[in-house]
């Protein structure tokens, strides 16, 4: 099934857009700026040079470069003429059913090849080359796919048609409003930069780039989004202004760290949602009368319920299991048929939380229902940490789980088992090593203790509940 280009795909949205505010800043830089038409027509212009370097349908797109104006043209180039993308997060591989068929890179830059590589020059330019007419596309085919780990902390892709990035960028017009200036603090190309630069173009804002944050207030900048690390960054290296919005996604935010943003934005936003879903719910933070941090919770246009595990609805009050349905939600894995059977159920997204909902209407999200580990907004599969530590000479058994002790830093403890003989000393610094290599700093867990067996539930997975249990029981006598 083909259909005529209208709203419901990326490239005409946008065009819509620009005939509606063609002089509107698209994309600004300290040193040059694009309206939403000279985006539009860069897009077709490199709609135009795709198809003379062979991408088009069919092909299966990855754009290696993090200039935003590149990445931007390239997306809609390829939403004009039908050809896939993909976005491949750092060292994240896709599964063998994604084969890479081309790389476009812009002259200059270099970047690992998938495919056949396409080099981005200045002849890519509108004023070099003519605009290609509109293609007969299916809205519905599936067009991006991202990378995502959200349920299960181990690399998973989920395809998006372009009806679907159309809808989500529309959901979110309150946040990137038109003439909305916006900061957006994640690296250029990745999935929650793609996600708000396609909201940008379509309701018409203006994405702000490499502007030092000292500049963001002359630049007229109203909201930065970014992850919980981004911004501890930013007030650590003395931000002195004050802004309308910040957008903080990732894990939950303590109630200290959103009383810091508010001594520099108006409404802090924690948001909550995925790439499975898009944004679906949010946390807004205000300085209530006596300057405390005061949230209240913001449905948006997404259906969530907390269900326990036979699928029906719990008392307000009481906790359950989160699940999500939208117009706009993925439907399934590519090639992890055990993953999605586990996360899409009836129609629903299981993200894999637990929540309660508060007398005021608020959710309020407790420990994750599966294996997965949220440090800092970086989730991580509890199993793979595991079997690193397990593999390290000396450690017969391993399980890691979150510090339960409340008030206690995002961070992990760590039980183990030894193996006979083993020196305890090396194998803990050993077992630290492997997962600072293979994880991040975020991930090496800060206590490692000794214990005699692994608590276990009766399925036989690791039972990281008791191992919290038990921490707070010697904690509090």
């Amino acid at each position: 099934m083909t259909a005529t280009p209208d709203q419901t795909h990326l490239a005409a949205a946008q065009a819509e857009t620009a005939a509606k505010h063609p002089g509107r800043p698209a994309l600004r830089f300290p040193d040059r700026t694009f309206t939403h038409d000279q985006i539009r027509r860069l897009g077709a212009a490199f709609a135009t040079r795709m198809l003379t370097s062979g991408i088009g349908p069919g092909a299966l797109l990855w754009v290696a470069s993090r200039d935003a104006a590149v990445v931007v043209a390239a997306m809609l180039g390829a939403a004009r003429i039908g050809a896939a993308v993909i976005q491949i997060g750092e060292g994240v591989e896709p599964p063998a059913e994604l084969t890479v068929t081309h790389t476009l890179v812009p002259q200059g830059e270099t970047a690992k090849v998938r495919g056949l590589v396409v080099t981005v020059n200045a002849d890519w330019s509108p004023a070099a080359t003519a605009e290609t007419g509109a293609q007969a596309i299916d809205p519905d085919a599936a067009w991006l796919h991202v990378h995502t780990s959200g349920t299960t902390g181990l690399p998973k892709f989920v395809a998006l048609s372009q009806r679907m990035v159309v809808e989500r960028s529309r959901a979110v017009a309150d946040d990137f409003p038109p003439g909305g200036s916006s900061v957006l603090l994640y690296p250029v190309g990745s999935r929650p930069w793609l996600a708000r630069a396609f909201a940008v173009l379509v309701n018409g804002g203006t994405l702000c780039c490499e502007y030092a944050a000292n500049d963001w207030g002359g630049a007229g900048v109203e909201l930065v989004s970014g992850a919980r690390a981004q911004f501890r960054n930013l007030l650590d290296a003395g931000f002195p202004g004050r802004l309308a919005r910040a957008e903080v996604i990732g894990a939950r935010l303590p109630d200290a760290f959103a009383s810091l943003l508010l001594a520099h934005f108006d409404v802090v936003d924690d948001t909550y949602g995925s790439s499975e879903t898009s944004k679906c719910y949010a946390t807004l933070w205000r300085s209530g009368p006596d300057g405390s941090a005061t949230p209240a919770g913001y449905r948006r246009d997404s259906a969530i319920e907390l269900v326990d595990a036979l699928g029906q609805p719990v008392a307000k009050g009481s906790e359950g299991i989160v699940r999500i349905r939208n117009s706009y939600m993925a439907n399934t894995y590519i090639a992890d048929t055990i993953a999605a059977r586990e996360a899409f159920r009836n129609g629903w997204f299981y993200p894999g939380d637990v929540a309660w909902e508060d007398e005021t209407g608020r959710y309020q999200f407790r420990n994750r229902s599966d294996h997965v580990v949220n440090i800092g907004g970086e989730k991580v599969n509890a199993y793979a940490i595991d079997m690193v530590i397990r593999a390290t000479r000396g450690i017969a058994d391993a399980i890691v789980f979150r510090n339960p002790k409340p008030g206690a830093a995002d961070e992990l403890f760590a039980f183990v088992v030894f193996e006979a003989q083993a020196n305890r000393i090396q194998a803990i610094e050993s077992a630290k090593y492997s997962v600072r290599e293979r994880f991040g700093e975020a991930m090496v867990p800060r206590v490692i203790r000794p214990v005699a067996g692994i608590p276990r539930k009766e399925d036989g997975t690791p039972d990281r509940g008791a191992c919290a249990d038990f921490i707070l029981s010697v904690a509090t006598g």
